[in-house]
């Protein structure tokens, strides 16, 4: 943001809270409101606490402010989030909004596991449901709901994916119980999911136009031999005498490895597809291995492209994912359930919508050491967004509010492209819903509880979203601007990065990044100028990194901290050596040497929305902590190459 910022420095507090008496006078009116709200309920019920027993109470309240003082002292030595100078982990400020929303809706505490536990937050869910699907490009049949979190979403995503896979034998075997005819399923394996729910759907009218009950039907779906939510997915396998795979990147996040463990897919089901030097996926490589698995008698349940992998801020190919498909279903080969991970990557979106309007000039300003320099950007103006405009095409999406939304924890999401998915998920549970209804009733219906895994789940996050959503519009022009900056800000630090050595020398070492960024994460290490052996450069960076972080075991100061970065290590446990070797030529690695050690990596991630406003102010903070970790990196190396 800059002095023109369009408005977005009021949604934050400011890193040095320069929005706190406005906004306290806000959180003021919540609670006023709701104590009102309390009083005005039946008036005439009395108070039950009289004065006299308020002032008996003196010794708990001031054990009360005690303790609140002890909690409010020890939390001064968290990790400062909300700061320019904090560039580690995926944590950043909190909109105003959300936290106010947060307030408010914890206050009412509403469980938003059923509409009687929570009247007002499950609409508001629903409705806040509604922006997060158009967001992602869906239509008006979509549905979402909010999770704890992004692997929760990402199991949920996958259990419907497990779940529609062999809908098109399920619908097989229940129109052969009420002598119906159905769609055609010749080949199971090549139904596309959304003519699988289609025909299922389709089925169910057809059966109760003539003459069958919905429990009927509901019975014989859920006594099919082929359906995994009640005969087991082993009883299913060994049945079709084929087992089922889910594809994701190598960059995919570990979450998904205990999805298919928790579904019983299994991790030896989990293929990692290779990733190119710029770690994505490779299209050409995922339609061979499944063509292979294919023809080997296996059958694919989903493929996961990732938007905005955790490590690298790396974004797949989307389109060519969605392209593999398209083929495979037309050659009557197969076809399967596209599940995008967004959990990080998903509010890029507000990049392209309601129209791709760029990222801006690929030039900054910035000072180092004091001089002002133009630097010029590598912004990911191409696959990255072309992948975002593809989004609409998967079957679904996790995203996580909590992260590039700016909302508190816990807020995951996860999106639908279709409500057809909801009677397939359907769970009995009388005491909070209805009795099952027929498919359209259910996906008309506005529960929540009886579709989704997880059970009691915090109103207020609800609240949280939807207030800060319906304020700050998720546009190119609303949320988008700050989630533009960020990705701008990752580019800079790039570049002065790789350029760094070349204007000032680099204190005998020079920073090599992994890739440039897709998004807003910067991964990167830095070798000494002598030759060195991997082991020596790990060393190197690691001694970096706990300079720039306060781990538990060390007595430092966090007002000493005056930066803070995060670090990964890849392995050729996860990235096949190929995948790493332009970047272990360009520090002076083997693939040997990464074989037997792995990589340890320094990263960035710039969420912070202050990084351009303070250079209006004289503050170049990626320019400040660059020369510092230059500084940190040369001493380091002196020591190493002695």
């Amino acid at each position: 943001m800059t002095q023109d910022d369009n408005g977005a420095g009021a949604w934050f507090l400011g890193p040095k809270g320069e929005n706190a008496e406005r906004f306290s006078r806000m959180l003021e009116h919540v609670f006023d409101d709701y104590t009102f709200w309390r009083r005005n309920y039946f008036p005439e019920d009395g108070i039950l606490l009289t004065a006299k027993q308020r002032r008996e109470h003196e010794p708990f309240w001031d054990e009360f402010t005690d303790r609140l003082t002890e909690l409010l002292a020890r939390l001064k030595a968290d990790f400062p989030f909300h700061s320019p100078r904090y560039a580690a982990h995926m944590l950043s400020e909190q909109a105003l909004p959300a936290i106010a929303g947060y307030f408010a809706g914890m206050l009412y505490n509403p469980n938003n596991v059923t509409s009687e536990a929570a009247p007002v937050t499950v609409r508001l869910e629903l409705e806040a449901g509604r922006l997060l699907s158009e967001m992602m490009g869906y239509g008006e049949d979509a549905w979402a709901h909010l999770t704890s979190g992004g692997t929760i979403a990402n199991l949920e995503a996958l259990w419907a994916a497990r779940q529609v896979a062999y809908l098109p034998l399920i619908t097989k075997d229940v129109a052969s119980a009420f002598a119906v005819e159905a769609g055609d399923t010749a080949d199971w394996r090549a139904v596309s999911p959304r003519e699988a729910m289609a025909q299922f759907h389709d089925l169910f009218r057809a059966c109760v136009a003539q003459g069958a009950t919905v429990e009927e039907v509901v019975e014989q779906y859920l006594t099919s031999p082929h359906n995994p939510a009640t005969a087991g997915l082993a009883a299913v396998w060994s049945r079709l005498d084929s087992e089922g795979t889910i594809l994701v990147s190598e960059a995919a996040h570990y979450s998904l490895s205990k999805v298919a463990d928790v579904l019983g897919i299994g991790r030896n089901n989990l293929v990692r597809v290779p990733v190119d030097p710029e770690f994505r996926m490779r299209a050409d490589v995922l339609r061979e291995a499944i063509q292979q698995l294919i023809r080997n008698g296996g059958h694919v349940i989903a493929v996961v492209p990732t938007i905005g992998t955790t490590e690298e801020g790396a974004i797949d190919p989307m389109g060519e994912v969605c392209d593999a498909r398209k083929d495979l279903e037309t050659s009557g080969v197969a076809s399967f359930w596209i599940h995008a991970d967004a959990a990080y990557g998903g509010y890029l979106r507000t990049l392209v919508v309601p129209e791709r309007v760029g990222l801006g000039e690929a030039r900054t300003t910035t000072a180092v050491r004091g001089e002002a320099r133009e630097v010029d950007l590598a912004l990911p103006h191409g696959a990255p967004c072309d992948a975002l405009e593809r989004l609409p095409e998967a079957d679904s999406v996790t995203v996580d509010p909590h992260k590039l939304g700016y909302v508190p924890y816990p807020c995951g999401a996860v999106c639908y492209r279709t409500n057809l998915i909801k009677p397939l998920l359907r769970q009995d549970a009388p005491y909070i819903s209805d009795e099952i209804d027929t498919p359209d009733r259910e996906q008309a219906s506005s529960s929540i509880g009886p579709y989704i895994l997880e059970g009691s789940k915090p109103g207020a996050a609800a609240a949280a979203l939807w207030l800060h959503h319906t304020l700050i519009p998720l546009r190119s022009d609303g949320l988008g601007a700050v989630i533009r900056q960020g990705v701008r800000s990752a580019a800079e630090l790039h570049a002065l990065l790789s350029l760094w050595q070349e204007w000032t020398g680099g204190d005998g070492v020079r920073a090599v990044c992994l890739s440039q960024p897709q998004s807003n994460i910067v991964c990167f290490a830095f070798r000494p100028a002598f030759d060195a052996t991997l082991s020596q450069i790990n060393a190197l960076n690691r001694a970096v990194y706990e300079a720039f972080t306060v781990p538990r075991d060390v007595e430092r100061h966090i007002y000493d901290q005056r930066f803070f970065i995060s670090r990964t290590h890849m392995s050729a446990r996860r990235y096949v050596p190929e995948t790493l070797r332009p970047f272990l030529a360009r520090i002076g690695a083997t693939a040997e040497e990464y074989e037997r050690e792995g990589v340890f990596l320094l990263r960035c991630t710039l969420m912070n929305p202050w990084y351009e406003l303070a250079k209006d102010y004289g503050r170049f903070y990626l320019s400040e902590m660059t020369e510092e970790m230059y500084r940190k990196a040369g001493e380091v190396a002196r020591e190493i190459g002695r």
